[in-house]
């Protein structure tokens, strides 16, 4: 089978622009010449013979002679206006080439280094970009590139202990590249080098909070645990959105109250219902939360409901997870009515008991 020959490729707009121009201009230096050879042999036969031609025809021969050589100024001054109409297309065409160079440039290294790691795929590729770049660029700038691209060793990668990526290198390295960029796109003065910027904000939204799990021994260790921070936390499994609201004397005072209700309504039906507490403390950037204060009811070393602050910053008391229930809520203003949930909550822990002690034959 006889391959066809490659089709050539296609001239760059300049070219074309260039090539059309002269064949253009080609045509009226001909007509000149042609109309100048015809005006000079008039000249050099009326000097010959100066009875040879009409005195009118030599009149009308000078005015020629005149608008030619004033069509060969103005050919003359179109011939540099188009050279430096070329000259801007040109510069245009590469300027556009360059800044597309540059910017898939800088998407090959984004790209690569996107999931925290080099491989000998993204090393190739990477070779291949930039030896591209290569063509449209200084050596100067070249030099400088091959410094920035050989920071990245092993460490480039390396996180801190709340895995965040060492952000400094990513932005020292993409503000050399730009500068170098810059560089060879503008070269007026105007256009001085980029120092370094600065997200800060974006390593202390990437920090992990910190959480200890605390157990107060008693009601009172509780409360003061909260006494002691400002805000309360609390992190949604299902949807990761963060609650936080602030803690109060009335918020603590209303959870007082709820304790002691729930309490003698403990006692009320057993002396075997007990009480433990825990709750949590997370450290982010360097701000200190507690989370939902959580009362655990315990009835002969079962663990069957519990009780506290919601993060809806409502007071409850619900059954124990997996069989997660809720007996009551009620808002902040409502703890003075406590009163008219007392049948309500003491019926719920009544069926639980039973449950449980149904369950193990007690």
């Amino acid at each position: 089978m006889v391959k066809s020959p490659p089709s050539p490729s296609p001239k760059p707009l300049y070219v074309i622009l260039k090539n059309e121009k002269m064949k253009k201009f080609k045509k009226y230096w001909f007509y000149l010449l042609f109309a100048l050879c015809i005006s000079l042999t008039i000249i050099i036969i009326n000097n010959l013979n100066d009875t040879a031609i009409p005195k009118i025809v030599q009149d009308i021969n000078s005015g020629v002679i005149g608008a030619i050589l004033t069509t060969i100024i103005t050919l003359l001054l179109l011939s540099n206006q188009t050279e430096s109409q070329e000259n801007l297309t040109k510069s245009s065409v590469v300027y556009e080439e360059k800044l597309k160079i540059f910017n898939n440039f800088l998407e090959t290294i984004f790209r690569c280094l996107e999931d925290g790691k080099l491989t000998s795929g993204e090393i190739v590729e990477i070779i291949h970009s930039f030896s591209m770049l290569r063509i449209h660029i200084s050596p100067e700038s070249s030099q400088k590139l091959e410094e920035s691209i050989m920071s990245i060793d092993n460490s480039f990668f390396y996180v801190d202990e709340n895995n965040t990526p060492n952000l400094k290198r990513y932005i020292k390295l993409y503000t050399d590249l730009t500068n170098v960029f810059r560089k060879e796109l503008y070269t007026d003065k105007a256009h001085a080098a980029l120092n370094d910027f600065n997200f800060n904000n974006f390593a202390e939204i990437l920090f992990l909070k910190r959480t200890v799990n605390i157990k107060p021994l008693n009601f009172n260790e509780l409360t003061a645990l909260l006494n002691d921070h400002k805000k309360l936390l609390y992190k949604h499994p299902k949807n990761e959105n963060t609650t936080v609201y602030e803690i109060d004397s009335n918020l603590i005072d209303g959870l007082t109250l709820f304790h002691n209700f729930i309490e003698e309504i403990a006692k009320s039906i057993s002396d075997e219902i007990t009480f433990s507490f825990e709750i949590k403390k997370h450290i982010i950037n360097k701000e200190s939360y507690v989370g939902l204060p959580y009362i655990k009811l315990n009835y002969k070393k079962h663990y069957f409901a519990h009780f506290g602050v919601s993060e809806k910053k409502r007071y409850f008391i619900g059954t124990k997870n997996p069989n997660s229930k809720q007996i009551a809520a009620l808002e902040t203003y409502e703890i003075e009515y406590l009163a008219k949930w007392e049948a309500q909550i003491k019926k719920g822990i009544q069926n639980i008991i039973s449950e449980i002690n149904k369950e193990n034959n007690i």
